[in-house]
């Protein structure tokens, strides 16, 4: 236990060094701000854009607009920057061989793994979390609130199950490939198999990346509860990675 907390805490630290963890909060908190702001603007941009003697008129936005753009934005800048600003925590280390130092003294490789992941989710955890929390205090001043926050929370509470996934993923594939591009193209296809298989919507209730389209149904009051099932498969997908993660390291030769 002693072995992984050292090892966590120099992730960490690590991550402060090689600046990813400012990354992330810049990103989110950009995506808190943005979210609500968009919604809020969106009306006025559109009517200035129409063309002259045309009467375009639209609804005034709500909340629900608010959290739609906040989802929205989560799942393409948000996701996406996880997958790039993380894809070169465990490549750099094996392409560079640092890790033969703490390996030769007889490190158990699975802290390796561990230490990394729950690095990464912290991060992953924290920057969501601020970014929510900015994205609730903008809507509830722009927007009048009817959603409860309870509501609120189940349907952010996906997407943010959806990114420990990708998290897991991206080490799996950063261990199985030993390069950015590598790691980066096994998340991409994984995500890619998922979108395809989830066209046939009998199949879509098993799949992680139904947990990115339940929030909107969530807020808007439509689904309350079929999104358990991809919740589990999403942990337990994630937790396959992670083995799978440290079965590869522990049989992979680092020089």
């Amino acid at each position: 236990m002693k072995i992984f907390i050292s090892l966590l805490k120099k992730e960490l630290l690590e991550t402060i060094r090689t600046k990813k963890l400012l990354s992330m909060f810049v990103l989110f908190i950009f995506i808190g701000l943005i979210s609500p702001l968009s919604a809020k603007l969106m009306p006025i941009i559109l009517k200035s854009l129409a063309a002259e003697g045309i009467d375009f008129k639209l609804p005034p936005p709500m909340e629900k607009d608010s959290w739609q753009q906040f989802f929205k934005n989560i799942n393409q800048l948000g996701l996406f920057g996880l997958v790039i600003i993380f894809s070169t925590h465990m490549t750099n280390e094996i392409q560079k061989g640092t890790l033969i130092n703490l390996l030769s003294k007889g490190l158990p490789r699975f802290n390796v793994v561990l230490s990394k992941f729950f690095s990464e989710l912290l991060i992953w955890t924290s920057a969501y979390a601020m970014s929510f929390l900015i994205a609730f205090g903008y809507t509830k001043y722009f927007f009048d609130t009817s959603i409860s926050f309870q509501t609120i929370l189940t349907a952010a509470l996906l997407p943010f199950i959806f990114g420990i996934s990708i998290i897991s993923l991206e080490l799996l594939g950063s261990v199985v490939t030993d390069n950015v591009i590598g790691a980066l193209v096994f998340v991409a296809l994984s995500v890619l198999i998922q979108f395809i298989l989830s066209l046939k919507e009998d199949v879509l209730r098993y799949l992680p990346i139904a947990l990115l389209q339940r929030p909107l149904l969530i807020i808007k009051g439509t689904v309350l509860t079929d999104y358990h099932i991809p919740v589990l498969t999403t942990f337990g997908l994630t937790f396959i990675c992670i083995i799978c993660a440290i079965w590869v390291l522990n049989r992979k030769e680092i020089s």
